[in-house]
């Protein structure tokens, strides 16, 4: 059966990196994340690493090994080749590390009402139009309310120069994180818009990620 949706999309929008090299080490294909990734590191120097760890025959192996670009970490990787004129990898954030958390000094909120509440302090003296992919099903998370909704108002304040901002919220799929040495899902958060100024952003336990177009989080999805 032949599938309608474009399975690029999917590999595009993923947040871990994905890159095809030739075999003298020319980026062929690579991912937003990967293109990320790249902006920052050498082709040359992450083709050397994976090279170490290709396998002899034609496949594919996950190496649990931590892969280290400068400030970009990852907790492992999938490097393979079908054929001998190309080799991929993709790497894995880091994001499976037990953590301790005071979970009772967290309230249980509506990620929308954090959100929307963001937006309309951020843009009270400004027209944007919001194009909004929400999943009406999502639990309530617990966070910080009030660090959260400063998080949110500086990550749009970021965006003020656009006219359109699009917010996408879903769970993602296959990743997961340990907070008091208990398995959370991760609630992904992704902001688009054409025009995004970069900010060293922190925020305990929550992965932010700028790309060229779209900005990122992985929220632990802490609905308990």
């Amino acid at each position: 059966m032949k599938l309608k949706t474009n399975l690029e999309n999917w590999l595009n929008y993923d947040t871990n990196p994905l890159i095809v090299f030739s075999n003298n080490a020319r980026v062929l294909y690579a991912n937003e994340a990967g293109e990320y990734l790249l902006s920052f590191v050498s082709p040359k120097q992450v083709y050397d690493m994976i090279i170490n760890y290709a396998p002899k025959e034609k496949g594919f192996e996950f190496v649990s090994e931590k892969f280290l670009f400068g400030d970009f970490e990852y907790s492992h990787a999938m490097i393979g080749y079908d054929n001998y004129d190309e080799i991929g990898v993709r790497f894995y954030k880091t994001i499976e590390a037990s953590k301790n958390v005071d979970l009772d000094n967290l309230e249980k909120v509506n990620i929308y009402f954090l959100i929307d509440l963001a937006r309309t302090y951020t843009f009270i003296e400004k027209e944007i139009e919001f194009v909004d992919l929400f999943d009406p099903d999502l639990p309530e998370i617990r966070c910080d309310k009030n660090r959260a909704i400063k998080l949110f108002s500086t990550i749009y304040e970021l965006l003020k120069d656009n006219k359109t901002i699009k917010t996408e919220v879903k769970i993602k799929i296959g990743e997961y994180i340990k907070l008091n040495n208990k398995k959370y899902k991760l609630l992904e958060v992704d902001i688009y818009a054409n025009d995004i100024k970069e900010k060293d952003l922190e925020f305990e336990n929550i992965t932010i990620t700028f790309f060229e177009n779209k900005i990122s989080l992985l929220i632990p999805l802490i609905d308990k």
